[in-house]
């Protein structure tokens, strides 16, 4: 009774978090360590019937390879737990019809925003979900393949037991220390306590490089007004705004505008805030190597 009745819940509990994600946007604003998901959506704009019209600018790095993977693979990952799920509640199910309910449930997404006027018709969103649900049910065919084998079947146990207990332990002892990765709520709401917890870490993070090694996604070109021109690692230029709501950082910890210079190498996320598309909700001024 309990096989039948468990995945029966799992699924309800996740599309209910998915409808009020994705179609309420209860959850406009998700950080996961410098990185903040916006899922409040676009309110305004024509429809897009024309698929990969959306979906080209980001497989080309339009506005940067940190944004197009936010986009592309955030509406991608969605929709993975529905397409593992649903085989457990509809037995039988075969690629055929697991590819109808993957555009199905991305059809019933778009047009529920368009319907609640929390968003737009964008025919690319259901081709990334449905994406998403078909590699879900790709790992459930892997996951019984594995499941028919008791020596695999034991192995595979043990593996997940090992991941989410390990993954369960990590969060934890972050969550108790009080630097728990992710966080929810609007975008105000995070910008402010990204700015608070920059501040906080401030005396124990100086010297730190904020990029993390990794370069920067650009090196500043051009400094004008609340504006800076930055030439990004693929030789493109790209005018970024910066707004009230831009928190800034180096490796000396908060910084302002006035501390950006021509020659930084910099990590901008750009395209997160609704304010203005071409504004930076986090500029990190990378560390220069020694």
């Amino acid at each position: 009774m309990m096989k039948k009745i468990l995945p029966f819940a799992l699924l309800f509990i996740y599309v209910v978090i998915l409808i009020k994600v994705m179609v309420l946007k209860d959850v406009p604003l998700i950080r996961v360590g410098y990185l903040m998901l916006n899922f409040g959506g676009t309110r305004d704009g024509s429809p897009n019937f024309i698929p990969f019209k959306t979906i080209w600018p980001y497989l080309t790095g339009f506005k940067g390879w940190l944004i197009a993977g936010i986009n592309l693979i955030g509406n991608i990952i969605l929709l993975v737990p529905f397409g593992f799920l649903l085989p457990f509640v509809i037995r039988n199910i075969n690629w055929k019809h697991s590819i109808i309910w993957a555009i199905g449930s991305g059809t019933i997404i778009e047009v529920m925003q368009v319907v609640m006027h929390v968003g737009i018709f964008d025919i690319d969103d259901i081709i990334l979900n449905a994406f998403g649900s078909m590699i879900g049910f790709w790992f459930f065919l892997l996951f019984s393949i594995l499941m028919q084998s008791p020596v695999y079947r034991k192995f595979t146990i043990g593996f997940l037991i090992i991941f989410f207990g390990s993954a369960a332990l990590y969060l934890s002892v972050l969550s108790f220390r009080g630097q728990f990765p992710i966080s929810f709520g609007d975008e105000d709401q995070l910008i402010r306590k990204q700015m608070i917890k920059s501040m906080r870490e401030e005396k124990g993070a100086k010297g730190v490089d904020p990029c993390r090694g990794s370069g920067g996604t650009g090196e500043i070109i051009g400094i004008a007004e609340h504006a800076i021109t930055i030439k990004r690692n693929d030789g493109k230029k790209e005018l970024i705004r910066i707004i009230d709501k831009t928190a800034i950082r180096s490796s000396e910890g908060a910084a302002s505008e006035s501390d950006l210079k021509i020659g930084d190498r910099v990590t901008v996320v750009v395209g997160l805030l609704e304010e203005d598309s071409q504004a930076a909700s986090l500029i990190l001024v990378c560390k220069p190597k020694l």
